[in-house]
């Protein structure tokens, strides 16, 4: 088989083989998730290499920190303390919100791509995340720069705010309003870039939508972030059942992400923003699909005439 052949294959699918029917569809939300996986499993390769780009700076940064403080460490002198520490994670989270603040753009368009992908159609990697790009880092840029500021901004909050609550408990309601921001705002996020590239919304009614999606299905959003970090779940339950085998263990973390993991990880989050958005917003849109990719509800198998398909 020639190598065009292959690529052809990737990405498009066999040569001869017949398109779906509706009673091929899938009929709820877990089936439609399941069969693009396993068309796409492949796919996810490549653009989880497309959207690790953007990350390399945050990742070279956080390394070098990890190695820093390793040394530090195996230094074992007693010549740091508690405060330097501190103070190295203050400039490490300094120096990670403009490197943060940059994935945006890149984000919105690996999302577009997928969230195609998610409603099980069509999309070029390549064009289709340039123009998603082009088109939304305008309003992609403000969430990812207060996605980059807030764990800084927790931090020093947590430090300031921390050392006062042994002279008043007070000070323990803005440590937990600060903990409740940043949990929202990551649990909300899972929704905005997805969101911000269907539809053609203000940014400040981007966000406040995704606020209260994800506020009223609060234990939704919960499982599913808890589903993007299952590979560092299981990794932390597996180090501590087989403590000699960290590094191999971390080895496969390491290998899961660079390949495969944040693609797959934006698929499902993604498949999770459509259905939100195609239950609760686009039933108050006229003409607005819903179920994009599913069986019709009306659908009724034992009527289903092949000619209908045509």
């Amino acid at each position: 088989m020639a190598f065009r052949d292959i690529m052809n294959n990737y990405f498009y699918g066999k040569q001869g083989k017949a398109d779906m029917t509706l009673a091929d569809l899938p009929a709820n939300r877990r089936e439609l998730f399941f069969a693009v996986l396993k068309v796409r499993w492949s796919s996810l390769v490549g653009v989880n290499l497309l959207y690790l780009v953007i990350w390399i700076p945050a990742i070279a940064w956080t390394l070098f920190n990890l190695m820093a403080l390793n040394g530090m460490q195996m230094a074992g002198d007693g010549a740091f303390t508690r405060s330097d520490y501190l103070g190295m994670a203050s400039t490490w989270l300094l120096v990670l919100f403009p490197l943060i603040a940059i994935t945006g753009p890149w984000n919105a368009g690996v999302t577009y791509v997928l969230r195609n992908w998610a409603r099980d159609q069509h999309s070029f990697i390549l064009s289709d995340f340039w123009d998603a790009v082009k088109g939304n880092w305008k309003q992609a840029l403000p969430i990812s720069a207060f996605s980059g500021a807030l764990p800084f901004l927790v931090s020093v909050g947590v430090q300031f705010y921390g050392g006062m609550v042994a002279t008043s408990p007070i000070f323990t309601l803005p440590v937990a309003l600060l903990v409740l921001v940043a949990v929202l705002w990551s649990l909300a996020t899972m929704i905005m870039y997805d969101m911000l590239v269907t539809y053609d919304l203000r940014l400040r009614d981007v966000i406040r939508n995704s606020v209260l999606l994800t506020v009223g299905k609060l234990p939704w959003a919960v499982l599913i972030k808890l589903v993007t970090l299952i590979v560092p779940i299981i990794a932390f339950g597996l180090i501590q059942l087989i403590p000699g085998g960290v590094q191999y263990i971390t080895l496969a973390v390491v290998l899961l992400y660079l390949l495969f993991m944040p693609a797959f990880n934006k698929l499902v989050t993604v498949s999770y923003a459509n259905w939100l958005c195609e239950t609760f917003l686009n039933t108050r849109i006229e003409g607005a699909q819903t179920n994009i990719g599913l069986r019709p509800e009306n659908w009724d198998d034992t009527e289903y005439r092949p000619e209908d398909d045509e």
